[in-house]
């Protein structure tokens, strides 16, 4: 259903998996094209395949990228950087439009956990982006990774990052963390790490702490005003833990219309994924199918 295809983000190549619908032949008319945007530590292989099959069932042609430094993509490992992340969904946008079949005016973006932020970022500042839906999204970096520690722990983790950061800045010395430590984890997303995750031969264990700097600096929210009058549709899990649901329902409150809020009832953050819970993904992404349908 896809084929391996590759672009370039300023300079790195971007692996990506290209679907193109299985009734489209050449000389149809040109479809919409939708981005699949995978999340903080994800990859296209570990978490991402179930969603871009399902929308390529539908109809749409669908990009499945590995960000930078992610997968089989180039770039440096153990770095997390918003913005060049998104700079990876602008390009992967414009590969997007010189796909044969491809409608350049009918893009979207599907992104799930921080992939969310990203796609709503992405859609504040690039008209290209028509339609967006977020499942289980990231909107507030620095009060997400606030919100899910302890007062005390908060105050240690901030320290032990600016303190790197100085040391980073006079030396030229980075400093790293295990993932989970920065990327907190609740008892369900660690065993889903452990579980799923950790078993790909291509996780990455550390992280730099530059990491956590530069997602307290990302605020989605602040900008997702801006996206309107092009829909949006924010999908949550009702027990999610790891992204708490406030944080959620105040980037819906700050979008425009037309906008529509799914809950995926009873789940936690990874229940909303097809390897977890395929019974309550269903949900999601059924809502999500309806309004690519109705908008893109």
């Amino acid at each position: 259903m896809y084929r391996e295809v590759s672009y370039y983000s300023e300079g790195l190549k971007i692996a990506a998996y290209l679907y193109t619908p299985p009734d489209w032949k050449a000389g149809d008319p040109p479809r919409p094209g939708i981005l699949s945007l995978h999340g903080y530590s994800g990859m296209k292989d570990v978490y991402g395949l179930d969603v871009p099959k399902r929308l390529c069932e539908e109809g749409y042609f669908v990009l499945a990228p590995d960000h930078r430094g992610f997968g089989v993509s180039e770039g440096a490992r153990g770095r997390h950087r918003p913005l060049e992340q998104a700079q990876d969904t602008y390009d992967s946008m414009t590969y997007m439009a010189t796909v044969e079949g491809v409608d350049p005016e009918r893009i979207g973006i599907y992104g799930t956990s921080f992939g969310g932020a990203n796609a709503i970022w992405v859609a504040a500042f690039d008209e290209r982006v028509k339609v967006v839906v977020t499942s289980v999204g990231v909107f507030e970096g620095e009060r997400w990774m606030r919100s899910v520690r302890r007062p005390h722990e908060w105050e240690a983790f901030r320290k032990e990052v600016m303190d790197a950061a100085r040391k980073r800045v006079t030396t030229g010395e980075k400093t790293t963390m295990p993932l989970p430590e920065i990327m907190l984890c609740d008892p369900h997303t660690l065993s889903v790490v452990q579980g799923h995750h950790q078993k790909d031969p291509r996780y990455v264990s550390d992280y730099d702490l530059e990491s956590a700097e530069a997602c307290w600096r990302y605020k989605p929210e602040w900008v997702a005003g801006r996206i309107a009058p092009r829909p949006v549709m924010i999908i949550y899990a009702e027990n999610d833990m790891l992204v708490p649901v406030d944080q959620q329902l105040a980037c819906y409150e700050a979008l425009g219309e037309p906008k529509k809020l799914v809950k995926v009832p009873g789940a936690q953050h990874y229940e909303s994924y097809h390897f977890c819970r395929p019974d309550l993904h269903v949900i999601g992404m059924q809502e999500a199918v309806d309004w690519f349908k109705k908008y893109l």
